[in-house]
């Protein structure tokens, strides 16, 4: 049996912590390692961990605080798994998702696997109508194999999520592509960006020549008050105590002059790119199309919750990079803005009962025993029993599911 690192970076969240814990805990694979690196926090997080006597769980403290990359790279080094990969503090894993994703690496003989992730967004996030949602998204595809290079390709065409590359954060990938990025970097680091996990999977896309790509979720995103991601994508959570706020003062690193940060995925992905472009000189990264990415981000602001800030990113670049287009006035009519939780194709989204679903431990619980057992399908519809049903009546069958465990 391969060992397995899971990491799980974290600062002050205590009350999240403890259920994401949980999920990794209840994990059946043995040859798990799981590490908590405490970035320096003031609250309960040690005491927290110490909680669960489980041999397989590993506490370390950076003993200063550290920005998010920093944390990252420190907690990365205390790996010692064959394979690793990475999970928000207020994230989880499906039952047994550990043994099912080492079982598809073995099935096909690969090294790396990626997972379309289900998304839960917790009762205290920031957003009144999004609380307890919970999404399962549906790409019909089931396993592929999919080649490293063409598709970063793709998500630098803007044409595909960075997610879908082979990223620490919503997959798991043999150790030894780590270590051949940091030995690549000029540093030696492995992260060398603001966003560690768009980073990691531009970095690894060059180095993990073909890895699997599963349509069915192994982890679930949780989006929680205390998330980066969902402060910074929302430009008006950007009081001086969000989320937002903390991380961009804790960050030394400035991106090229040519970008402007904004409240938008597609920033930070050509951000990270360059920064990868800088650190790892040998790997041959193709430059950057402008006028693509301008574009784009035009496009992007229509149905964008920031879509002044981005199409303030939009006009800065197209100035410093010499893009002729026309820039929308502003007073343009705007598409309603999308919340993340509109049902695409086959996928499902509801609002779970408080009574059924509170934390990720709930909601991973919940949607494992929707989803069944973890384990990808070669058939063109991973989901195929359920989502040919109704929302309500799936809910309804899941929630007696989930009481009787």
């Amino acid at each position: 049996m391969r060992t397995v690192s899971i990491v799980v970076p974290t600062r002050d969240r205590g009350d999240t912590l403890t259920h994401t814990i949980r999920t990794l805990v209840e994990q059946e694979y043995e040859a798990l390692e799981i590490i908590v690196s405490d970035n320096a926090s003031s609250d309960d997080t040690h005491d927290v961990v110490s909680a669960f006597p489980d041999p397989r769980l590993k506490y370390v403290n950076t003993g200063k605080r550290l920005s998010m990359s920093d944390n990252w790279e420190f907690a990365l080094g205390h790996a010692t798994g064959e394979f690793v990969g990475f999970i928000g503090d207020d994230d989880g894993y499906l039952p047994n998702a550990i043994s099912g994703a080492m079982a598809a690496l073995d099935a096909h003989a690969m090294d790396a696997i990626v997972w379309d992730k289900a998304e839960y967004c917790w009762p205290d996030h920031i957003d009144p109508a999004m609380q307890n949602w919970i999404v399962v998204k549906d790409r019909g595809r089931g396993l592929e194999v999919v080649r490293g290079q063409k598709k970063l390709r793709r998500v630098l065409e803007f044409h595909e999520s960075y997610a879908r590359l082979p990223c620490l954060y919503s997959g798991i990938v043999r150790r030894s592509f780590v270590s051949s990025v940091r030995k690549a970097s000029t540093n030696h680091r492995f992260f060398n960006g603001l966003t560690p996990d768009i980073y990691s999977g531009i970095a690894l896309s060059m180095v993990v020549e073909s890895y699997l790509s599963s349509a069915t979720p192994f982890s679930v995103n949780g989006a929680s008050r205390h998330s980066n991601g969902t402060s910074v994508m929302r430009s008006k959570t950007r009081e001086a105590d969000s989320p937002a706020a903390r991380f961009a003062s804790e960050n030394n690193l400035v991106y090229d002059e040519r970008i402007k940060l904004a409240p938008s995925t597609l920033v930070f992905v050509l951000g990270e790119y360059l920064e990868a472009r800088k650190s790892i000189p040998g790997f041959r990264f193709p430059p950057p199309d402008w006028n693509r990415y301008v574009r784009a981000l035009i496009k992007e602001s229509a149905s964008s919750f920031g879509r002044a800030e981005i199409l303030e990113s939009a006009a800065h670049t197209a100035t410093l990079a010499g893009v002729s287009v026309a820039l929308p006035d502003g007073q343009s009519p705007q598409r309603p803005s999308a919340t993340g939780l509109e049902p695409q194709g086959n996928s499902l989204a509801f609002k779970a009962p408080l009574d059924m679903v509170s934390n990720i431990y709930d909601a991973c619980k919940l949607i494992g025993s929707m989803v069944g057992s973890v384990q990808p399908s070669n058939t063109r519809d991973p989901f195929g029993r359920f989502i040919q049903r109704t929302a309500e009546s799936l809910l309804f069958e899941a929630k007696n599911l989930y009481r009787s465990i």
